[in-house]
């Protein structure tokens, strides 16, 4: 069973404030656009490009497949968190001063040093992401981590939409690279006023006590977990299934670069039509994870997914990217938010951990080698945009199908039982 948590809304507040501030700061240097244009212009190559979303999410995933057990035999989350926290944004740090180097070391050596740092960024993020998942299910109750999730999404929204305004005030007001470093630099600083708002957050109460595993007796108790729980184990594979998708999803920006030659203005659009959706859909996927459950969203998520690759096939310009980005915008909050409350509605205290380090790993290892995937496919083999859309498409709905006919809600589930 998992604990009864009291309501305290100044842990609502501030959880909302660090998360919507931190989502805030990334849209200063977004894996899918702001981040994408930066590379495309030191190095002109579709799989180097989709570096950038297969690293975030490796990288933010895997590594708490390994340090969950290091984390889970501490009563606190906190404490874990802050060290990795503070270490992951000073990679940003480090990005932003590498592009001063961009005259001596060339555009491409530049491009592998900003992969460097960012790829410090998200393996940081992934090594207490499981923890932090944990951390968030012990400080808000269960009824309210929905419409938690929506007040990240209001702050992450305003800030998604202040934001592209002043990236396209810096991209077209100062000279290449300058515009791009202080845009990230801009970045870095949301990401440590979110620092501040996480560290006012109380953890109530410790976590049950769990020794520390071997490593092979710690992975045989996560695959112990798989078999224990079919129903999760079918949630995995929706997620597998939707994280093909991102072959074809993940190269958007690139496709309107290197297809249409759209310039940053364009991107910084593009980034706005993304934050505006995130910010529409934060609300109302908030009010339905809530009262009809977070499988509903991750549905509809699925769905938005679908919808925007078949747009790209069907209707292929620029202009519909802009429809596109919105669909993207949809998908990513399904994903971001209600996957995360989703899982810690799998298990109890004392094994819930390791159900989020098991959904975060194995996201790890296929939408982070997806977007690889697609780039090596299209630069390589030479497989057209419209053939990766078309893969993604298929895979996208097949995800869908499997969370409508699949996948079960564990609220239901612990309800009947």
């Amino acid at each position: 069973m998992q604990q009864n948590i009291s309501l305290d809304r100044r842990n609502i507040f501030f959880q909302s404030a660090d998360s919507g501030v931190f989502m805030s700061g990334l849209v200063f240097f977004h894996q899918m656009t702001i981040l994408v244009a930066f590379i495309q212009k030191l190095f002109d190559s579709a799989i180097v490009v989709s570096l950038v979303p297969a690293i975030l999410f490796i990288g933010y995933n895997l590594p708490g497949l390994f340090t969950t057990r290091l984390a889970e035999r501490r009563p606190f989350r906190k404490p874990f968190i802050v060290v990795f926290g503070f270490i992951q944004r000073m990679c940003i740090l480090g990005l932003v001063l590498s592009i001063f180097l961009l005259d001596r070391l060339g555009p491409h050596l530049t491009a592998v040093l900003v992969l460097i740092c960012y790829s410090g960024f998200a393996f940081m993020g992934g090594v207490y992401n499981p923890a932090w998942i944990d951390f968030c299910a012990k400080t808000i109750p269960l009824n309210f981590r929905a419409r938690t999730n929506a007040f990240r999404s209001l702050i992450a929204g305003v800030g998604g939409i202040l934001a592209p305004l002043l990236i396209s005030v810096l991209l077209t007001g100062f000279a290449f690279p300058f515009n791009y470093q202080a845009t990230i630099f801009i970045g870095f600083v949301l990401l440590f006023v979110s620092f501040t708002s996480f560290l006012m957050i109380k953890e109530q109460n410790p976590s049950p006590p769990v020794r520390l595993k071997r490593f092979g007796e710690y992975m045989a108790s996560l695959n112990k977990v798989l078999k224990s729980d079919a129903n999760f184990a079918r949630f995995l594979l929706s997620q597998v299934l939707l994280s093909v998708s991102e072959c074809g999803a993940a190269l958007y920006t690139y496709y309107a670069i290197s297809r249409f030659g759209v310039g940053d203005e364009a991107v910084v659009l593009y980034t706005l039509f993304y934050n505006l959706s995130f910010l529409v859909s934060g609300f109302i996927l908030g009010f339905i994870g809530d009262k009809f459950g977070n499988l509903q969203v991750l549905r509809i998520g699925a769905l938005g997914s679908f919808l925007a690759l078949l747009l790209a096939i069907i209707f292929p310009s620029p202009v519909i990217l802009f429809v596109i980005f919105a669909l993207v915008g949809i998908n990513i909050n399904a994903r971001l938010n209600s996957f995360q409350v989703f899982i810690t509605e799998f298990g109890d205290d004392k094994n819930r951990i390791r159900y989020s380090s098991l959904a975060t790993a194995i996201g790890a290892a296929s939408f982070g080698l997806m977007p690889l995937l697609g780039g090596i496919l299209r630069e390589t083999f030479q497989v057209s945009f419209a053939a990766l859309f078309i893969i993604g498409a298929v895979f996208a709905l097949l995800a869908f199908l499997s969370f409508v006919f699949l996948v079960k809600d564990p609220r239901n589930i612990s309800r009947n039982s």
